[in-house]
């Protein structure tokens, strides 16, 4: 009896520690996004609350299969209010058998570069977010009618994005702000709003905070909350292939 006892102990350990030891992804007690591998990461937006967001499926189109390459999505909303910065963190992950490509600009994007955050370099670029295909929309509380109420049509946003954990991972960190009345393209820009965007620019630079997640921070997964998710596809997430071998570079 006392080495059955003795077994069934051993093996309650084992189940905690495997237990302890389970991926994570979700919110932590400060409100920050944290995922406990595949990478382990956590990012802040300082001054901005949460407003929704959480765990949902993106569905891509190009990847030429019927129905569209279904993928899951972290991903949440954090903003000041309707008129005010809104940012956002996406973590999506394929399914095996693809692999996410090259960081490609959206059309009509300018300023593509490098954003270092947590000690890497993140593609980057500026680009005007239309209400109608955002998946994001209305939830800073902003009408999600373009023009209504007098609200601005676009968002003025900075996308950075960063492909790990060898090619399945992509984690999205775009910061956004209503766009300057009568700003409709960013090339060539209005006269005059030159330095608008260079302002931005930086203070997109400033709105995150990456780094490695605290050992065994409590985390809080949340519902898929009220993200469109029906326009989290290609226009958001990037382009995929299929997977013919595996980098072997991994974080």
């Amino acid at each position: 009896m006392k080495k059955l006892l003795s077994a069934a102990f051993a093996l309650t350990l084992l189940l905690g520690g495997c237990q302890a030891g389970f991926q994570q992804r979700g919110l932590d007690a400060q409100g920050s996004y944290v995922s406990t591998s595949r990478p382990a990461i956590q990012v802040a937006v300082p001054g901005l609350a949460w407003k929704a967001g959480g765990f949902g499926s993106g569905r891509l189109y190009d990847a030429n299969m019927a129905g569209g390459l279904v993928l899951d999505v972290h991903s949440h909303v954090f903003a000041a209010g309707p008129r005010g910065p809104e940012a956002s963190v996406t973590h999506a992950e394929l399914p095996n058998g693809w692999y996410w490509t090259t960081v490609h600009p959206r059309p009509g994007a300018v300023n593509e570069g490098m954003e270092v955050f947590g000690g890497k370099g993140w593609t980057a670029f500026t680009y005007l977010v239309p209400r109608k295909s955002d998946p994001f929309a209305g939830l800073a509380g902003e009408p999600v009618d373009a023009g209504e109420d007098g609200a601005p049509c676009y968002w003025l946003a900075r996308y950075c994005a960063l492909v790990c954990n060898y090619r399945l991972t992509k984690i999205i960190l775009e910061y956004r702000e209503p766009a300057p009345e009568g700003m409709t393209a960013l090339s060539p820009l209005p006269f005059g709003q030159e330095g608008f965007v260079k302002g931005f620019e930086e203070r997109a630079r400033k709105a995150f905070a990456v780094m490695a997640p605290a050992p065994q921070a409590p985390v809080q997964p949340r519902a898929a909350g009220s993200v469109r998710w029906q326009f989290m596809d290609d226009r958001f997430l990037g382009d995929v292939m299929e997977q013919d071998y595996r980098s072997l570079s991994g974080w």
